[in-house]
């Protein structure tokens, strides 16, 4: 216990206060509660407190201090409870007072005051300086009921010695602190961090991978980014969840103090709609990479924000977009164009533009051949420039400007599958009816290269290529299934499916069937005897087909591999077999597979490299009037090439490469009427280099150049070298002048084929006799010009000398054989061409070409029609929903046989079709009549048949319809 100050030190102070006391009394009466009497009261304990103070009588003086200070609390009468509590030796309590009379007051004086009355004192007490964090915490010392010494912070004077100190605060964990101990005249600093009282929410998010988390408030600053852990104090709160572009409802939940609580946030996109429409219908639309529709149409459900719209359609440049999507509206792109690429890969072995292009060169649009609804690669080419038809009712084959005659298989024509030779290694046929495949679904297009094209692909690419290039990878995943009829008697079906598994890795694949009971034919007899000079070949072309085929692709890596088997009857006089007798018959089946790699090394370096494995089977029965010759010619053969495209500047690409194939099995067997077996395998193989550099040093000049060396097991080596001159003289104007060598060797059956009666081998070393290849030079200078945006016009002159052209010859009167003519032949003529580009489901073509080939000796060459003319036209009628086609075909006459100038008559052919889609029902169809007029035209066939010319299908009917899902 501290001593009471003596008489006259308090005699002292009690003066020193008056003043103090005085300006109190002054303003206490200004402190008025709500009610005037509390304030009475107040006023009437402060007087009291006054008179006892003067007397001396602190205590009882301290007593109505207090009393006044509770009924209105005033910092005057705290200042004057303070120095009574001084005057009684509380020194404690008189530095508590004081430290309260201090808090907020603003007046200087009264400040000093205060300052120096507390410094005054402090020798006499222990100070404890309670700091909490947070602060606001209320303070007790040594136990909670002697009531709180105010809130932290806080000084506390206190007498010396040791004591706890507790602290509590709403929603934290109370805290004591023991054992403080203090001494007089000094300060000590406590310290005290507290600790909420919490619980814990776990926060997941669904729909998206983050968000932020609000508590209470939407607009409350992020607490954390879920997913997450969260503590909050205890009671009911609700969480809001905030990211971009997203939405998802608050979530209300009641947290417990010290317990996990889980929630769980669902996210949903916030969205709008795009409307997309391009000047191209079924243009594909990919939204931020990912495939979301066709144009036209409107795209639900696109995440609000910033978008990447690409629409892009095979043929055409693709275009893209940026646009932003608001919530709950529509964004439009309605001025989308898109503009043609005309783009082939078949000249030089790499995606060009056509004007680019090395070579003359059609290409048929996916466009036309569902519009027409083509059933064959033969009805696709029907009416191309510079291309006729022959059909003997066995086989279908192609002749391009002048080359080709009846029976030649077609073989002085490669057809491809995405840049892979189909033909055979026995016949060296290029089937392109029913023979090579039950419908063209799987094609995207088909590109024709008139003119040599042995630079590139060797063997059997004389008279030009026909290149089938498959479907585009970056077709949406489906499946589909198809069924429909042609000739009338036709029936064909298939099934398949395109499995996009990324935009670089995916698989298509299909089966496909088909089936005829065929037709009647008539059959003009070319020696009847004494029947009718015509007779009726029944259920000619009756056939059936299966097939399967397919690709893959994962990176720079394509597999594509195809099978097909068809059998067919044969009754109408084929190499003088018996007329309308079903059991001439013949079967054959193909296979291929192959397995490409072409990686981009470099910018500027392109490698391709392949290997390939095939095989052909062919199995005839040939009944004749006195007995049946049975053949049969199969082949395996397997090869690889590599080649590389180097473009070390812009102006200016090397392509080298080479191949080696080998022809392990190439076998011919026969058994004849008298019981005699033949076979003949001819094994063989070759390899080759070619080099081929193009350049374009100006814009307006393009040239290319390049050779190829082929050396075969069986033949001398042969080097054939190609050349062409692309100019721009004008504005969309492009001049080609082209001229090249292309050659092919004589197929296995040309060389050894012998039938057992009149037909021996060509190659004989007895006898000396054998096949040179086929050799032919070629020139053409073609100029188009472009007219707006959508038309072009076109006109060519070309010309091309055939040496040791192959063909059927006599050995003796009564034997024939193959042989190289002696005379070389001579094509030459000029066409025409004026062409409307596919665009808003429009096209128009119409072609016109003069040729004339004939032999050195000025004989014409059979089976070449000197006039080739065409109209096609497709007209959109209901959007989507219909359009109608045209095709209107000149078949000129022809010259029918070597014998005799004999010709077959002209005639107009006209294809009507309508096709559509119905997408309620995922459907597209096609249904028309081709010959719609009904016209009776003829081919010239072999001199071996009973007839001279084989007549060809009158009016028939053609349906299709292909149903997808999705």
């Amino acid at each position: 216990m501290h001593r009471a100050p003596s008489s006259t030190r308090a005699r002292w102070w009690r003066l020193a206060a008056l003043p103090v006391l005085a300006g109190a009394l002054l303003q206490a009466p200004a402190a008025r509660a709500d009610g005037e009497g509390q304030a009475d009261e107040a006023d009437l304990h402060f007087e009291l407190g006054r008179d006892l103070f003067k007397q001396g009588r602190f205590q009882a003086a301290l007593e109505h201090f207090l009393a006044s200070n509770r009924l209105v609390p005033n910092r005057n009468v705290v200042f004057n409870i303070a120095l009574t509590y001084e005057e009684l030796g509380r020194f404690a309590d008189a530095h508590r007072y004081y430290d309260d009379a201090l808090e907020g007051e603003t007046d200087p004086e009264i400040v000093a005051d205060l300052n120096a009355a507390l410094q005054r004192i402090a020798p006499r007490v222990a100070v404890l300086q309670i700091v909490t964090s947070p602060p606001g915490a209320r303070i007790y010392v040594d136990r909670k009921d002697l009531g709180a010494r105010g809130t932290a912070p806080r000084r506390l004077a206190m007498a010396e010695g040791r004591y706890r100190i507790l602290v509590e605060l709403a929603g934290y964990e109370p805290v004591a602190v023991d054992d403080i101990a203090v001494k007089l005249g000094q300060s000590e600093e406590v310290l005290i961090v507290l600790r909420r009282i919490v619980g814990t929410v776990r926060v997941d998010v669904r729909g998206a991978s983050e968000a932020a988390v609000h508590v209470d408030h939407e607009g409350a600053p992020p607490a954390c980014t879920a997913p997450c852990d969260l503590d909050l104090p205890p009671g009911r709160h609700v969480l809001h969840f905030s990211r971009a572009g997203f939405q998802a409802a608050p979530q209300p939940l009641t947290v417990a103090a010290h317990e996990t609580v889980p929630i769980t946030a669902t996210l949903s996109p916030l969205t709008g709609s795009i409307l997309v429409r391009a000047d191209e219908p079924d243009a594909l639309v990919e939204i931020d990479g990912h495939p979301m529709g066709f144009t036209p149409s409107v795209i639900q459900g696109v995440p609000v924000g910033r978008r990447r719209v690409r629409v892009s359609l095979r043929g055409f440049a693709p275009v893209e977009r940026t646009i932003d999507v608001a919530a709950s509206q529509q964004a439009e792109l309605r001025d989308v164009t898109l503009e043609p690429l005309r783009e082939v890969s078949s000249a030089s072995r790499a995606v060009e533009r056509l004007e680019d292009a090395p070579a003359s060169i059609s290409v048929i649009e996916q466009q036309e051949l569902r519009a027409f609804g083509y059933p064959t690669i033969a009805e696709a080419l029907r009416g191309t420039r510079g291309v006729y038809l022959s059909n003997d009712h066995v086989v279908y084959s192609t002749g391009i400007r002048g080359l080709g005659e009846p029976l030649d298989y077609g073989n002085r024509l490669l057809v491809l599958s995405d840049g892979h030779s189909t033909n055979d290694n026995v016949l060296n046929a290029s089937f392109v009816g029913s023979d090579a495949r039950d419908d063209l679904h799987d094609v995207d297009h088909i590109e024709i290269v008139r003119g040599p094209g042995s630079l590139l692909y060797g063997t059997g690419a004389l008279s030009g290529i026909v290149n089938l290039v498959p479907r585009g990878r970056d077709e949406p995943t489906s499946a589909h299934v198809t069924a429909g009829t042609y000739y009338d008697g036709v029936g064909h079906a298939r099934a398949g499916f395109h499995y996009a598994a990324r935009r670089d890795a995916g698989v298509r694949a299909s089966v496909t069937g088909a089936r005829s009971d065929g037709f009647d034919v008539p059959v003009a007899l070319t020696t009847p005897g004494e029947g009718p000079p015509v007779q009726i070949a029944e259920h000619a072309e009756t056939f059936r087909a299966s097939g399967a085929s397919g690709r893959a692709w994962y990176g720079p890596f394509t597999a594509q591999w195809m099978y097909h088997t068809r059998d067919q009857r044969i009754p109408t006089g084929y190499v003088g077999t018996r007329l309308n007798d079903l059991g001439t018959t013949y079967d054959h089946a193909y296979m291929m597979a192959e397995l490409r790699f072409e990686p981009r090394l470099a910018p500027d370096l392109q490698l391709m490299a392949r290997g390939h494995v095939n095989r052909f089977v062919w199995r005839g029965v040939y009944t004749f009037d006195d007995a049946a010759i049975f053949e049969q010619q199969h082949g395996t053969w397997l090869g690889a090439e590599l080649r590389a495209a180097w473009t070390p500047l812009s102006w200016l690409r090397i392509t080298g490469g080479g191949e080696v194939q080998a022809h392990p099995e190439s076998t011919l067997g026969s058994v004849f009427a008298d019981g005699r077996v033949r076979t003949k395998s001819v094994p063989f193989g070759f390899s080759a280099g070619y080099l081929i550099v193009d350049s374009s040093p100006a814009p307006w000049i393009r040239l290319s150049t390049g050779a190829r060396l082929d050396v075969y097991s069986t033949f001398e080596p042969i080097v054939v070298p190609r050349t062409a001159v692309i100019l721009r003289p004008a504005p969309g104007g492009v001049l080609k002048i082209m001229a090249g060598r292309a050659f092919r060797t004589p197929s296995v059956s040309e060389q050894f084929y012998a039938d057992g009666k009149t037909q021996v081998p060509a190659v004989d070393p007895a006898r000396k006799l054998k096949l040179e290849p086929e050799s032919v030079a070629s020139a053409e200078i073609e100029y188009s010009q472009r007219l707006g945006d959508d038309w072009t016009a076109l006109g060519a002159v070309h010309a091309s000398r055939l040496s040791h052209g192959i063909t059927v010859g006599k050995d003796s009167p009564d034997v024939v054989r193959y042989m190289n003519r002696r005379q070389d032949a001579l094509v030459s003529g000029w066409d025409v061409e004026l062409r409307r580009e596919w665009r808003q489901g429009w096209m128009l073509a119409a072609t016109y070409g003069y040729q004339r080939g004939k032999l050195t000796g000025g004989e014409r060459l059979i089976n070449a029609p000197e006039h080739l003319a065409s109209f096609r036209s497709v007209v959109p009628v209901v959007e989507r929903l219909a359009s109608a086609a045209l095709r209107i075909n000149l078949e000129a006459p022809r010259r029918i046989a070597s014998t005799s100038g004999d010709e077959t008559a002209g005639a107009i052919v006209a294809d009507l079709t309508v096709s559509g889609e119905i997408q309620r029902f995922h459907a597209r169809y096609v249904v028309g009549i081709y010959n719609a007029m009904d016209t009776r035209y003829d081919y010239p066939t072999a001199e071996s048949y009973l007839s001279a010319t084989s007549r060809q299908n009158g009016r028939t009917f053609l349906a299709e319809i292909t149903v997808s899902y999705p």
